[in-house]
Order: structure tokens, then C-alpha cells, then sequence
């Protein structure tokens, strides 16, 4: 018989016993020790507010054996803690895939880290280019669906009065390849409409949806011949395409923020050099430094920074550890000292003996703590998400009771409902309320490694909020890391 799950109180009742009374019925108890709980990181693709990154959550947290799951909205990552004997890597990462999001293990940090600054660049090249063809398509539209009410002319063939089907084809055109481009709205926003799992995108879908395709059925009544003075004033083609060229203008400002907060993790790596010079049998030879392995000799030369942590074994120079310790004097360093990567060897040549390599340097765990604390939670965040996981049904809810109220209740006529429950799902967007916080932790967590502060995690950075006095213990002076 085998027990997983403890259910008495060790301080009550000792295991021991238990063991006993099985054996007294003829029967052998195995305890097993309860595993160590795993950690896994993966970076997530596909989120697009706020709620989704709050599903995943959800989801992922409520799985046997997960403990803790933490989802990064402006980080695109997910840090998720299990028990590897309930549930594994595997299920983890298809339950998210489930969902409608990728995701893929973060093995490598500096390899994730430059791949996903990669994509990031070539994501947001591709959204300018989408962003200069919406706009430059919007201002025509906007020009000819409401030049009228803006005081301009409009030329004969496209004013409403005198051909309005004209007036209606130009919009139709103009607004399909907005859309076009703006179709991920529709890829995501639909599909998660079906999960019961609506998002930004989903409001964004169906408030201009309804008006594209309200719009389209006027314009099929005005080449029928049907009232077309009257199908022509009730047009709403500009509102679907304007909001989608300003929702899509958002992302590309939000995309772009993000990519800056990791600015100060990017100046971090570029403080380890690319290549290390070998010796081997007194012969000098150029490697990556991800070749590098404990226990080889390593030639730094005056005016090089150090690839890894390790022993002097030859030679003496003047380090310059300003990056590390904030000292701004370069330090003396001779045989048997220990040095750090990332810092300066000033003015000799050195001998070293590799002590730490990789991702076990000093510099790469600073990396890593930075990242992590980029990638935290703070404790208010965590209001923000489980306000914002239900506020985009909410919001779907209301707008449909807003539009239903206005045309049975309020007597309006169906194309004013129409307006107000557009008007409602577009407006009530909860990505502000969802960004928020993680983006200004990453930016404040990034600003302060560029200054030299390290914080350890959003909770650390919410409560310095409370800080009135802080004590330096430190012997000698507080510096600039540089001399004055």
C-alpha cells in the first residue's frame, strides 16, 4: 500500500506509528518522501491583454500539482512551480496550448533573451509597416464619411447627395484592406469568443464587426435602390476602420515600451566578452566564451574585460570593479586573487584559471535576478488580474444590455443602440489596467540595474514605496563608481 498525501498531523501522530498499525492488519506501509517541487519557465505567445494572461493563470494554477503559477503580460513569460509525481512539463505546456497561446521552455537565458529581442524587432517592423497602410488608408475614409460635417467639399462623384452608392463603394473599399490588416483582431479575438474565454481583441471583433457588417447591408440596400439617401446617412464603415488603425497604433506603442524595458539586461550581457583567449601548452587560442569550460588557463590582456570567474594564476594588474562593487578606484590584483567577470583589467596581463563559467558567474546571476525580478508579480498586480479576467465578459454583458435597453426600452432606433453598444465594447479596454503594473516594474527593476540598485522582486520594489529612511553601512565613501 502506498500513501502520497499525508493526511494526519506529524506533530500529533508520528509516521512511525501509523506504519505500525498497518503492519498490526497485515499490511506494509511505504513511505514515500515527497519530492522537491520543480520550477519551469516558459516563454508565451499569443497573449494580447490583460485577461489573457490572467486565464492562463487561472487555468495553470488550479492543475493538480501545480502550486504556483505567475504569468508576465509585458514579459511574455510564465513562471510555473509543481510537483513533478501530479503533473509534468508537458501538461503544463499543452493545457496553455489549449488555450489558444504558444509556449515553449526557457532553457538558456541569454539565448531566450537575444532570441526574444530578435523577434521583437522584427515583430514591430512588421506592425509599422501594417500601421503607415491602415493610416494612410483611415485619412481618406475619415475624409470622405465626414468631410461634410468637417466643412470640406467633397467632389461630385463622392457626395452622398448626388451618388451616394459611389459614397458608399469608396468607404467599402477603403475599409477592407484596414481590416485586412487588422485582421489578427478577428484570428484572436472570434476564436476565444468561442472558449468562453473573450479578451481585448474579442471586444475590439465584435463592435466593429456589427458596424462593418450593419454598414455592408446598408450598402446592398443602396444599390437595390432602397431609400438610398437615408442607407447612406447610416453608414458606419470609418468606425470600424478608424478604431481598428488606433487600436492597432496602441499595440504598436505598447510593443515598442516593452522593448526598451530590457534595455538595462542587454547592457548587463555586453559587459562579457564575446571570445576568451585559450592557453593550451603555452600556445594562445580564441574561443567563445560559451566554450569555456572550470579549470582552463584563460589570457586576458591589458584593456580587456574578464569572460568568467576565476583565480589569478600568473601575473598582476589593476582591476576595474566599478560594474560590481561600485568602487570607483581600480583594485589591485595579483596571484591567488579572485576575479569576476564583466570587470576591467586595466593595465597587465593576466593569467586565470576558470573557477565559474556560464550561467554560474556573478555577472550571469545579477542577469538572472534582474530577469526575475522583471518577470515578478507585486501584490497589487495580482488585483489587477482578477479584476481584469472577468471585466471583458462584464463589459460584453453590458454593452449587450446597453444596446438591447436603448431599441425595447429607450425606443431608440436600432442604428442608435447600435452606436452605444459599439461604443461600449471598444471604450471599456482592460490592457491599461493589465499593463500597468508589470510594465513599470520592468522599468523600474531595468532602471535601477542601469544605476547599479539590484531589486530583488516586485514585492521588494511595491514596499520601498513605505521607505522614509535608509541607513548606509559601508566602510570608505559612496560613490559614482567613478572618480571626481
Amino acid at each position: 500500500m502506498c500513501i502520497r498525501d499525508r493526511s494526519w498531523d506529524p506533530g500529533l501522530i508520528r509516521p512511525e506509528a501509523v506504519a505500525e498499525r498497518v503492519g498490526e492488519l497485515g499490511f506494509t506501509l511505504v513511505m514515500e518522501e515527497e519530492q522537491p517541487e520543480t520550477v519551469v519557465e516558459m516563454a508565451l505567445t499569443g497573449m494580447h491583454c490583460a485577461s489573457c494572461s490572467s486565464r492562463i493563470e487561472k487555468v495553470i494554477g488550479n492543475m493538480d500539482g501545480v502550486s504556483s503559477a505567475e504569468v508576465n503580460l509585458a514579459a511574455e513569460t510564465g513562471r510555473f512551480v509543481f510537483q513533478p509525481s501530479l503533473t509534468s512539463r508537458r501538461a503544463i505546456r499543452e493545457a496553455i496550448e489549449k488555450l489558444g497561446f504558444g509556449a515553449a521552455p526557457i532553457t538558456t537565458s541569454d539565448s531566450h533573451f537575444s532570441q526574444q529581442q530578435r523577434e521583437t524587432a522584427a515583430r514591430l517592423q512588421a506592425m509599422k509597416r501594417r500601421l503607415i497602410i491602415m493610416l494612410a488608408l483611415t485619412v481618406p475614409l475619415l475624409v470622405i464619411s465626414m468631410g461634410e460635417m468637417m466643412g470640406l467639399r467633397l467632389p461630385q462623384i463622392l457626395n452622398p447627395h448626388h451618388d451616394p452608392l459611389n459614397f458608399a463603394l469608396a468607404q467599402f473599399f477603403l475599409v477592407l484592406p484596414i481590416m485586412y490588416l487588422g485582421r489578427s483582431f478577428y484570428l484572436v479575438g472570434f476564436p476565444a469568443l468561442w472558449r468562453r474565454a473573450p479578451n481585448m481583441d474579442s471586444l475590439i471583433a465584435v463592435g466593429t464587426g456589427a458596424a462593418f457588417v450593419y454598414s455592408t447591408w446598408n450598402l446592398v440596400e443602396i444599390a437595390l435602390g432602397i431609400d438610398p439617401m437615408t442607407r447612406a446617412m447610416d453608414l458606419y464603415f470609418e468606425s470600424a476602420g478608424v478604431l481598428i488603425a488606433l487600436v492597432s497604433l496602441g499595440k504598436y506603442l505598447e510593443t515598442r515600451s516593452k522593448s526598451h524595458t530590457s534595455d538595462a539586461i542587454r547592457q548587463l550581457m555586453q559587459l562579457t566578452p564575446d571570445q576568451a583567449t585559450l592557453l593550451v601548452d603555452g600556445e594562445q587560442k580564441m574561443i567563445p566564451v560559451d566554450e569555456v569550460e572550470a579549470g582552463d588557463l584563460l589570457l586576458v590582456k591589458p584593456g580587456e574585460r574578464i569572460p568568467i570567474d576565476g583565480i589569478i594564476t600568473d601575473g598582476r594588474s589593476s582591476i576595474d570593479e566599478s560594474m560590481l562593487t561600485g568602487e570607483s578606484l581600480p583594485v589591485a590584483k595579483q596571484q591567488s586573487d579572485m576575479v569576476t567577470a564583466g570587470t576591467l583589467n586595466k593595465n597587465g596581463a593576466l593569467t586565470i584559471r576558470a573557477e565559474h563559467v556560464g550561467q554560474d558567474t556573478v555577472l550571469a546571476r545579477i542577469i538572472r535576478m534582474v530577469q526575475q525580478a522583471q518577470g515578478s508579480k507585486a501584490p497589487i498586480a495580482g488585483l489587477a488580474d482578477r479584476i481584469s479576467l472577468y471585466f471583458v465578459p462584464s463589459v460584453m454583458a453590458f454593452a449587450l444590455l446597453t444596446g438591447l435597453s436603448w431599441y425595447f426600452v429607450g425606443g431608440a432606433a436600432f442604428t442608435l443602440a447600435l452606436r452605444f453598444f459599439i461604443a461600449v465594447l471598444v471604450i471599456a479596454c482592460p490592457c491599461a489596467l493589465g499593463l500597468a503594473t508589470p510594465t513599470a516594474i520592468m522599468v523600474g527593476t531595468g532602471r535601477g540595474a542601469q544605476l547599479g540598485v539590484l531589486i530583488k522582486s516586485g514585492t521588494a520594489l511595491e514596499m520601498a514605496e513605505k521607505i522614509d529612511t535608509i541607513i548606509f553601512d559601508k566602510t570608505g565613501t559612496l560613490t559614482h563608481g567613478r572618480p571626481e
